[in-house]
């Protein structure tokens, strides 16, 4: 059995994330407490909205850091497991399952040319989207790994 984890590249850390969020929302307040004092009051109301804004972005950003998709290949099925936590109502995964033998691989080009490629695996009719948070390089050596692991008969042996 072969196995995957994929996963976003985040250069931001939480610890990182709340240093840069407070560093800029310590500037904004000194720009809106200074407008304040010299008379512009209504720069306050937009400084607290614009660090809202902010605090939302970070948090979102950090939230699509903790994506997962988990691939799994056996000498019977590939099975794909996508978790994406931070979901309200569920626990965010969701699995596939395909039989190896019917198992296909595509990298589809982007239309128009400078949009990302899909990396697809489908059977039977069915298709899911894996690694699309993966650079065009790193779907493409993906493909490869997996079309190589496809094509092997004999997953057992641990021989690719």
């Amino acid at each position: 059995m072969h196995s995957f984890e994929l996963r976003p590249n985040s250069s931001l850390t939480p610890r990182a994330a709340a240093w840069f969020y407070g560093s800029l929302v310590a500037v904004l307040l000194c720009v809106a407490i200074g407008c304040t004092a010299l008379g512009f009051w209504p720069v306050l109301p937009f400084a607290g909205l614009e660090a809202a804004v902010l605090l939302g972005a970070v948090r979102w950003v950090q939230r699509r850091a903790t994506a997962r998709e988990y691939i799994r290949v056996d000498d019977a099925s590939v099975v794909i497991e996508k978790c994406r936590p931070g979901r309200r109502g569920d626990d965010g995964r969701m699995a596939y399952a395909f039989q190896r033998p019917w198992t296909r691989i595509e990298l589809r080009r982007g239309r128009p040319a400078h949009w990302p490629s899909r990396l697809l695996l489908s059977s039977r009719g069915r298709s899911v989207e894996i690694g699309a948070f993966l650079t065009d390089g790193e779907r493409q050596g993906l493909k490869d790994r997996l079309a190589e692991l496809l094509a092997n008969d004999d997953l057992s042996t641990g021989r690719n």
